[in-house]
């Protein structure tokens, strides 16, 4: 009666239900969604809490854990390889940003160009070493700048030009290969997006912009940038996440040399952990980075609020 009541006065409310009434009401359907939930517990929220107890001990992969307190975060805040690896990563960071977004942007209006030739075979080709393997590309480039029988350097002999020390000797030279590694891999998938993001503008807005007057480079410029914002931003985040967790490049290509002058800071945190087998500084160091990438982003998404707000 008292729940009749309740249906058909509005102003009445009816007590709230218990968490294990509600689970035991719709229990086949917390059945269906608990393999995500049950797998997330052992594969992702247990690892995470054991690896912050970690990040607190000192742990050589066998025997019991020794509580260090708050010595791990002070020995990787102290570590000058660390703070070299950082001042890499920002580097990289610094020149991959503008010039991979840059150098997408102006690829995507290219093949958007329906009077391109061929413009689906280009496509294909921009995009095929995203979905290559990272080992394959890695070894194409090293067979092209490898110091002593690299093909690019075999050309600049030819040339009468004096070979460069492309991976071994020279700081700069290896980053550049670096930077040419990661834009060759990832400029497919920033294509890709801003291709979607140009289809997705409506002709009638060029038309009008044409109509008043404004030439192709203030449509650019005026209509095409500003519709395109936000890809850019989602882009500069998930490069810049990318970016902080560079490993691949390097590590194949140069180890982090020369002098550890591309050593990122996954590179030195695999070093730190698997070659050192420090497991407790390389926990407390994944943490930092983990903290670093999250400030980034948080900085980022609240800059690009206030630019589009």
């Amino acid at each position: 009666m008292q729940n009749d009541i309740a249906t058909l006065r509005p102003g009445i409310r009816r007590p709230p239900k218990s968490l294990w009434k509600q689970i035991t009401e719709h229990w086949i359907d917390y059945l269906f969604i608990s393999p995500f939930f049950i797998t997330f517990a052992i594969f992702a929220l247990y690892p995470l809490i054991w690896a912050f107890r970690l990040s607190f001990s000192s742990w050589r992969g066998f025997g019991p854990m020794e509580y260090v307190g708050l010595d791990n975060y002070r020995a990787m805040f102290r570590d000058p390889y660390i703070r070299q690896s950082l001042i890499n990563t920002l580097q990289f960071a610094y020149i991959l940003l503008p010039t991979g977004i840059l150098a997408a942007i102006t690829l995507a209006v290219i093949l958007n160009n329906p009077s391109l030739p061929g413009r689906g075979v280009f496509r294909t080709i921009y995009f095929l070493p995203y979905v290559t393997s990272s080992v394959i590309v890695a070894i194409v480039f090293t067979q092209l700048f490898d110091d002593h029988m690299g093909w690019i350097n075999q050309g600049l002999i030819q040339l009468g030009i004096e070979p460069v020390r492309w991976l071994r000797r020279d700081p700069w030279a290896a980053k550049t290969v670096v930077i040419l590694l990661t834009h060759w891999g990832g400029i497919g998938y920033n294509i890709l997006l801003f291709l979607g993001g140009l289809q997705s503008i409506e002709p009638e807005i060029y038309e009008a912009a044409r109509i008043d007057g404004a030439n192709e480079v203030q449509i650019f410029w005026r209509v095409t940038l500003p519709l395109l914002q936000p890809i850019i931003f989602f882009l500069t985040i998930m490069a810049t996440i990318g970016l902080l967790n560079m490993f691949n490049q390097p590590y194949m290509l140069t180890r982090g040399g020369p002098r550890g002058m591309t050593e990122t800071l996954m590179l030195r945190l695999y070093e730190v952990g698997i070659v050192q087998s420090r497991f407790g500084d390389a926990s407390a160091f994944g943490f930092i980075i983990g903290a670093l990438v999250i400030t980034i982003s948080l900085i980022q998404i609240r800059l690009q609020r206030k630019w589009m707000g």
